[in-house]
């Protein structure tokens, strides 16, 4: 045992000091402090002095953490202000890329009759909407839209919202799927109160252009580098 430590820790405890600060005069673990100091006994001025220096290190310690939780989201302000300044336009060979890994991470590969891609994110379906029409070519009388919503009293917000983000008529739209899968009854909350939107383009050529488009991704993706 460090008699003489001990020693001085137990006068300074005596005195009023707190842990951090008898820690700055000898330097021992706190839970040496925590065995020495055990029996120490304060009066009021010495409880009310202690209180205060733990309230004060303790705000400090909040202070800190909000100056560098600030310090943080700044940080991400700051990169993800440059990052999306990286994407300020896109090509038609880009977007030919973009819309292809797209369709080849969402799209419904199986159909051989049609092209369809489903999502409920509206800046998503913008996008391929764009790809369809500039890269695939597809006229607008050939597009299908299909909904899945959870609420039917919905159904008419639900597509003059679709309408409006894919450029298709509401006459375009076929039957909506209403029923509400296993899954999304267990989620707490609508995440998607606009529904999912379906598009269909029923092709063919199309599809087997598609399909031959992610195969070349693939043939990519598995030769050497």
């Amino acid at each position: 045992m460090k008699v003489p430590e001990r020693n001085k820790a137990i006068q300074l405890r005596r005195r009023g000091k707190t842990y951090g600060e008898i820690i700055k005069e000898i330097p021992v673990s706190k839970g040496s402090l925590s065995h020495w100091l055990k029996d120490i006994t304060f009066n009021r001025r010495q409880i009310r002095r202690i209180q205060y220096k733990n309230e004060k290190i303790k705000n400090k310690f909040i202070a800190f953490n909000k100056l560098k939780r600030l310090s943080s989201e700044k940080n991400k302000e700051v990169i993800f202000a440059a990052a999306q300044k990286e994407i300020n336009s896109i090509s038609l060979r880009e977007l030919k890329f973009v819309g292809i890994a797209l369709y080849w991470a969402e799209g419904h590969k199986k159909n051989a009759h049609s092209a369809d891609f489903v999502n409920s994110d509206p800046a998503m379906i913008k996008l391929m909407m764009r790809w369809f029409r500039e890269i695939c070519a597809v006229r607008e009388s050939q597009f299908r839209i299909r909904l899945q919503i959870h609420n039917s009293t919905n159904l008419g917000r639900a597509r003059a919202y679709w309408s409006k983000i894919t450029g298709i008529s509401v006459n375009q739209f076929t039957e909506a799927y209403t029923k509400t899968s296993p899954t999304s009854k267990r989620k707490s909350g609508n995440t998607a109160p606009n529904g999912i939107c379906g598009i269909r383009v029923s092709d063919i050529n199309l599809i087997t252009r598609i399909k031959g488009w992610i195969n070349g991704f693939m043939a990519l993706s598995s030769s050497p580098a």
